[in-house]
C-alpha cells in the first residue's frame, strides 16, 4: 500500500464527465504534479478533457489506461461501477504493484458490497477500494461544464468498512481534502439513507412535478406556459440525465422506497387540510418547513 497521498504518481479518471473533469482540474490547480490519465470510450469527450487541460493524456485502451495507475477515480453511472472495478481486478491482478480505487457515486451499500466482494480472493489482495461521495455537481454531467473549484467548501463522504484497509481510508480523505472538500466518514448504509433524503428523493420529487405540471392545461394554454422563476428553482434538477438517475433510484430503492411511502403520508394529511379548511394547521406546517428551511442558509 503507498504509504502517503504524495506519492501517488499516476492517477487515471475512468469516466471523464462533469466530476471526473473537475478532479482532474481541481488536481492541478492544487499543484498535484504528477500524470493524470483520462480513460473513456469516446475520444471526442477525452479531446475536450484535453483542450480543458483536465487530463494529461487520453486513452480509450482500457489496459493501457489501468496499467501504470496508483489510483483509480471510477466516475462511471452506478450501474456500471462494480464491473468497472472488476475489469481494473482482471488487469492488475497479477502485475504485484498496489492500487487503491474509488468511485464518485451516489449511491454506495449495493456498489460497496459488491466491489469488497470481488476483490476477496488472494490475487487481488493489493487493490484497495473504497467509496467515494462528493457532494458537487449540476445538472449538467458534461466534461465541459467542469471546474477546478467545484469541490471547494463542498460535502464528500467516504464510506469505509470493517473490509477496508487503514491506509486506503487516509489516502482518499486526503485526496479529497487536497482538492477543497469538507469530509465525512459514513457506512455504506448510513450514506444511502441520509443521501436518499438529502438528494435522491428530491430529484424525484422534481421529476414528478414536472411531468404532473406539463399535463395540466385549458384549451390551448398548458401550466408550463406560465411557469415563473419559482418552478425553475424548484425543478432544477429534473434535467439531470434520465439514465444516471434511473441507475441511482434502481440501486438505492432499498433506502428510497419508505420515503416515498413518508411523502404520500404527507400529502395525504396536507390534502385533508385542505379538503377541512384548517388554515391554521396549513400554516403551522409551513411555519415548520419554513424554519428546517432557513437552517439551510446558516
Amino acid at each position: 500500500m503507498i504509504d502517503d497521498f504524495g506519492q501517488i504518481r499516476h492517477i487515471t479518471i475512468l469516466g471523464v464527465g462533469l466530476i471526473g473533469g473537475s478532479i482532474g482540474l481541481a488536481l492541478k490547480a492544487k499543484g498535484f504534479h504528477g500524470e493524470i490519465t483520462g480513460l473513456g470510450r469516446r475520444m471526442n469527450t477525452l479531446e475536450i478533457a484535453l483542450e480543458r487541460r483536465a487530463i494529461d493524456q487520453a486513452t480509450t485502451d482500457f489496459e493501457v489506461g489501468i496499467r501504470q495507475a496508483d489510483l483509480v477515480v471510477i466516475g462511471t453511472p452506478v450501474d456500471l461501477i462494480p464491473a468497472m472495478a472488476q475489469r481494473i481486478a482482471k488487469v492488475r491482478a497479477s502485475d504485484g504493484a498496489p492500487l487503491l480505487i474509488t468511485d464518485v457515486g451516489s449511491v454506495k451499500r449495493q456498489i460497496v458490497q459488491q466491489i469488497e466482494q470481488l476483490l476477496a480472493p488472494p490475487e487481488y489482495h493489493r487493490l484497495h477500494f473504497i467509496g467515494s461521495h462528493p457532494m458537487a455537481g449540476s445538472e449538467k454531467t458534461s466534461v465541459a461544464a467542469a471546474r477546478a473549484d467545484l469541490f471547494e467548501g463542498a460535502k464528500c463522504i467516504v464510506t469505509p468498512t470493517d473490509n477496508t484497509h487503514p491506509q486506503a481510508v487516509r489516502l482518499i480523505t486526503d485526496l479529497w481534502k487536497f482538492v477543497g472538500a469538507k469530509l465525512y466518514h459514513l457506512s455504506p448504509t448510513e450514506h444511502d439513507t441520509l443521501i436518499a433524503g438529502a438528494s435522491h428523493l428530491p430529484h424525484l420529487i422534481a421529476s414528478i412535478l414536472t411531468g404532473a405540471v406539463g399535463e395540466i392545461g385549458v384549451n390551448s394554454a398548458k401550466a408550463l406556459d406560465f411557469a415563473a422563476t419559482g418552478f425553475r428553482d424548484t425543478t432544477r434538477i429534473a434535467a439531470g440525465s434520465p439514465e444516471i438517475w434511473t441507475g441511482i433510484f434502481m440501486q438505492n430503492a432499498y433506502s428510497l422506497l419508505p420515503m416515498i411511502d413518508a411523502l404520500i403520508e404527507n400529502l395525504a394529511t396536507f390534502k385533508a387540510l385542505l379538503e377541512d379548511q384548517d388554515a391554521a394547521e396549513i400554516e403551522r406546517v409551513l411555519t415548520h418547513s419554513k424554519i428546517l428551511r432557513d437552517t439551510l442558509e446558516g
